[in-house]
């Protein structure tokens, strides 16, 4: 593990976790600590990327992109720089319209146990 990584790029050379390659939502996963889990998400698709993490809370930083992100009943456009919190058990996403695409850090804890499904996509129910 290296205690030092760039942002920008990550998201030029993303290579999605094998766990992730069928998801709306592309990760990498930078950072594994005992308490938290770090990754970089990336959506380039539009369409339902909506989901749930049951037994996580989520920090995001939006890296790129400005579009609409939805946190329970709430909708706001975000964009670079801006920071979400998504607390577990609520259905979140970004929401993108044709053309759009949308990165963001994303600070999962506790530990994101990848060999475990710890995410429920709306388009599953």
């Amino acid at each position: 593990m290296t205690y030092f990584q760039n942002l920008n790029q990550i998201v030029a050379s993303l290579e999605a976790d094998e766990s992730t390659r069928n998801d709306p939502i592309k990760r990498t996963f930078v950072i594994d600590g005992g308490h938290l889990t770090a990754n970089v998400a990336i959506v380039r698709d539009s369409g339902n990327a909506l989901h749930t993490q049951r037994d996580h809370d989520e920090v995001l930083v939006i890296i790129e992109g400005n579009v609409d992100f939805k946190v329970g009943e709430e909708v706001k456009e975000v964009k670079e720089g801006d920071l979400v919190f998504i607390p577990k058990n609520t259905l979140h996403g970004p929401v993108l319209s044709e053309g759009q695409s949308f990165a963001a850090l994303s600070v999962f804890a506790p530990h994101f146990d990848r060999s475990k499904i710890n995410i429920q996509w709306d388009r599953d129910v």
